[in-house]
């Protein structure tokens, strides 16, 4: 019975995935599996694709499912300009996976926005805004000003530093996604600077306290509206990309780590002229401010309370240390609704509900929307609105 449930898709947005996809209709039937007659009276708004079929369609035109239901075609999605690879990566342009990683944000985006003006909810101008001419101690706090963040309340975070800042961002009208399957060498993460609903983009695969230093980078990409992809190091032949870089690294280090703060706490008073550190010292200090302890060592040789050498030392140990953590596997996976809504944001993913609530959405659409099975969607409200079971 199931394999017969219609989807009730815009028969447009079928033809228009297809034809974006340079596929004729033979070629696309071929590929979903099903008769040419099918898929041209389907784009002719004749008949309905069963769920299944046009979860294949989705697949092969490689869009989001939920972009199916726009009432019509984006109007077309703006490249990104600049980006930098990471060190090791070869230069050049983005690979097809990256691509679609970045047109499927932009149509989360596009539906977002549709959603919230369907519920009369029109999202703001985002307000905040930069200059490669300031300061970057100054931005910083302009930053944690901009995001409500005070110390006592950062302190306590810890372990949960990202989930935090990204909530921070999230309610200043930001989506933040979380991106799977991508190698690191392809992405770290990535800025849409979009005049409302921006993007940022966070590389799944990197370390806890690694993503929070890219979002705040690309959150500082946002303020001086530099779309962006980013990863480590940056391309040195384009002195224009690589001032944007060193600048929105300083303001993301600034804004974690600020230079008041940290130069009044009691393991940097105590240290006196010293420049070297131990282990445990910059492991207590990272916990603190919820960052990794390259971060505190780099901000620490900024203000100079270390040496350049020191901190080369310590960067080329942490280093392999990272690459051995990256090479061992992940265990204990969350449940896949859990991991859905973290991979979305509780943001995005709230706002899918409330349509759901204000009736402006189905329970079909609703799991169309998060590309998983209906009997799913309690498992996803719970994880949206962190309700227990």
């Amino acid at each position: 019975m199931a394999k017969s449930v219609p989807a009730f898709i815009n028969p447009a947005m079928l033809t228009w995935a297809r034809e974006q996809a340079r596929l004729t209709l033979e070629a696309a039937a071929k590929a979903i599996g099903i008769a040419v007659d099918k898929l041209e009276a389907a784009e002719n708004g004749e008949v309905q694709l069963t769920f299944p079929q046009f979860l294949a369609a989705a697949n092969v035109y490689k869009r989001a499912p939920s972009l199916f239901y726009l009432n019509e075609p984006p109007a077309g999605f703006q490249p990104i300009q600049d980006f930098r690879k990471l060190a090791d990566a070869e230069p050049g342009a983005f690979t097809p996976d990256l691509v679609t990683v970045i047109r499927q944000a932009q149509e989360r985006r596009e539906l977002a926005l549709e959603l919230h003006a369907d519920m009369g909810e029109p999202v703001p101008e985002f307000a905040f805004s930069a200059k490669l001419t300031e300061d970057e101690e100054a931005l910083g706090e302009r930053v944690r000003a901009f995001l409500d963040v005070v110390e006592t309340e950062q302190q306590g975070w810890r372990a949960k530093a990202f989930d935090n800042w990204r909530t921070k961002i999230e309610a200043r009208d930001v989506l933040v996604f979380l991106v799977p399957g991508l190698p690191l060498s392809e992405m770290r993460g990535a800025a849409l600077a979009e005049s409302r609903l921006p993007l940022i983009l966070i590389n799944s695969k990197d370390r806890t306290n690694g993503r929070t230093f890219t979002l705040l980078h690309e959150f500082c990409h946002l303020a001086i509206r530099a779309s962006g992809v980013s990863g480590f190091g940056a391309d040195e032949r384009r002195a224009d990309a690589a001032r944007v870089e060193a600048f929105c690294n300083a303001v993301a280090a600034a804004t974690l780590v600020p230079k008041a703060w940290l130069l009044r706490e009691p393991l940097v008073t105590r240290k006196g002229d010293s420049k070297t550190w131990e282990d445990d010292e910059l492991r207590s200090l990272a916990l603190r401010f919820g960052v990794s302890r390259e971060v505190v060592l780099r901000r620490l040789l900024t203000l100079k309370r270390t040496t350049h050498t020191f901190y080369e030392s310590q960067r080329a140990a942490y280093q392999k240390q990272y690459d051995a953590l990256n090479s061992k596997k992940a265990t204990g996976a969350p449940p896949p609704p859990v991991v859905k809504v973290s991979q979305l944001g509780r943001a995005y993913a709230q706002l899918i509900f409330q349509g759901y609530y204000d009736r402006r959405l189905t329970l079909r659409d609703v799991s169309n929307y998060f590309n998983m099975q209906v009997k799913s969607v309690p498992a996803l409200e719970q994880a949206a609105f962190g309700l227990k079971r």
